[in-house]
């Protein structure tokens, strides 16, 4: 199984709640950029969560245009303060072989940190759009080898 954590694009500061925040036009960017970056290392996934905060759905929505006929799942589970541990148990009940997750700091590097090194603490910093690309044979923590982690805005490999 593979699994595409990715934070959402760089998202506006001022709004009424931080769920409301939508991604900036260098935030649309990114996004659109790291969809074209994924699509080439030919990671194509078949199931898509993405968390139910508008920036969060607006960078999902950049990513998957460029993955033919793939719907994107709204899990509420996917907020910045989840506990990583619920988000582990989840995967662990999916079918997927081929994952995306789109969601907000600090759940993705937590959750990356509890997939690889079975620590929460121990991910790594993710700036917006960043992502990171997991593999596993059982989606349990500590069970997940990470294959490169990509920045915005050169998506060059990064470990």
């Amino acid at each position: 199984m593979k699994i595409l954590i990715m934070r959402h694009g760089e998202a506006e500061t001022r709004v009424t709640t931080d769920a409301e925040r939508q991604l900036t036009d260098r935030g649309r960017e990114q996004a659109a950029t790291a969809g074209k970056v994924l699509s080439a290392t030919g990671f194509e996934p078949d199931i898509v969560w993405c968390s139910p905060y508008r920036r969060a759905q607006q960078t999902c929505s950049e990513v998957i245009a460029f993955f033919g006929g793939v719907e994107p799942m709204t899990i509420d589970l996917l907020q910045p303060d989840t506990n990583p541990n619920q988000v582990v148990n989840l995967i662990s009940e999916t079918k997927a072989q081929q994952l995306m997750i789109v969601s907000h700091q600090p759940l993705v590097s937590s959750l990356t940190g509890l997939l690889v090194n079975a620590d929460h603490r121990s991910g790594p910093p993710m700036s917006p759009a960043s992502m990171v690309l997991l593999d596993t044979e059982i989606p349990l923590a500590g069970c997940c080898q990470q294959q490169w982690l990509k920045h915005a805005p050169t998506f060059e490999n990064s470990n």
